[in-house]
């Protein structure tokens, strides 16, 4: 068991049109990591901390950068966002990719210490999605409905009179997860989500398991993580958007995300604790990841919207 802690529309085809942007990086001030001498941008030896939920997008962008820079040498270690975090912060780490933004508490933490922000560059965007079992008796819910859950709120239920009582929301790696930073960051807008409604689980499989097992449980996690997952259904969301329009439920599917049609997109941000420097392996992997054709297109194939790239959709005939 998990471990408790405190419409029908066809979505439409996407293609991919790869090309070269600008990386937008924050200012940065002092307290860098420092560099090997004799390095550069292509070349040296290179730790990439990663958050563990998104693991499986780094692989292969690790592949196509060795193949294009045989004189560079790239490990990634996977860790939970909040340790990732806590070293890129503290500059003992000269790199990381992390499915989330700051936290309040690591906001906080800056402010306090009086540092500056890490330099980060956009990587992707992934969305954050809800999965059930196939026999749970609703398809679809409201954002909003979702939101009152998580906040602890009472008397949402009443909306869903199939279900015999609240569901309990599972995620995996607990509260230093990146799944359950952006549960609070993006569906609470920067506050905690309430601890009766949520269990966890060591590993994004082991919260399918569950799921699969307990017909009264929510699974949450990325669409690059449930992707092509036959056995859970993720549930279509209708919400209201930030211009009051109503949002009917869409299929979970990566064009409505890069349409701005999915009320809870999540971003991939590489940060790096150098300024930036063609001397740099670090600053050269984070210009690779972000500007590469191959690494761009190999998170496009991975179901999930590339930050650099051109994206054309094409809609189906009404």
């Amino acid at each position: 068991m998990p471990h408790m802690i405190p419409s029908t529309l066809r979505p439409p085809f996407v293609a991919l049109l790869p090309t070269f942007w600008a990386i937008l990086l924050l200012s940065c001030g002092g307290g860098e990591t420092p560099r090997p001498a004799m390095e550069t941008a292509v070349s040296g030896a290179l730790t990439v901390l990663v958050d563990e939920e998104i693991r499986p997008l780094l692989d292969s962008i690790v592949i196509y950068h060795a193949r294009e820079n045989p004189k560079a040498s790239v490990t990634l270690r996977s860790l939970s966002a909040t340790e990732t975090m806590r070293r890129i912060i503290g500059r003992s780490e000269r790199i990381a990719i992390v499915a989330r933004d700051y936290t309040p508490e690591e906001d906080s933490l800056i402010k306090a210490a009086e540092l500056d922000t890490v330099p980060r560059a956009l990587v992707a965007r992934d969305a954050l999605v809800f999965f059930v079992d196939r026999s749970f008796p609703y398809d679809t819910m409201n954002a909003e409905h979702i939101r009152a859950w998580l906040a602890g709120r009472a008397g949402v239920r009443s909306s869903y009179p199939k279900l015999a009582k609240d569901p309990v929301f599972v995620v995996s790696g607990g509260s230093s997860g990146s799944v359950y930073g952006n549960i609070a960051n993006v569906v609470l807008a920067r506050r905690a989500p309430s601890v009766k409604m949520l269990a966890t689980a060591s590993t994004h499989a082991d919260v399918v398991r569950e799921v699969r097992a307990n017909p009264t449980l929510i699974g949450v996690g990325y669409l690059s993580q449930i992707r092509g997952d036959t056995s859970i259904k993720a549930l279509r969301l209708s919400y209201t958007g930030p211009d009051g329009t109503h949002e009917w439920p869409k299929p979970v599917h990566p064009a409505y995300l890069m349409m701005g049609k999915y009320p809870f997109p999540v971003p991939i941000f590489a940060y790096v604790t150098s300024k930036p420097s063609q001397h740099d392996v670090a600053f050269g992997f984070m210009q690779f990841a972000t500007r590469s054709n191959k690494a761009q297109y190999s998170l496009f194939n991975a179901g999930i919207e590339p930050a650099h790239a051109k994206i054309t959709l094409y809609l189906p005939e009404e």
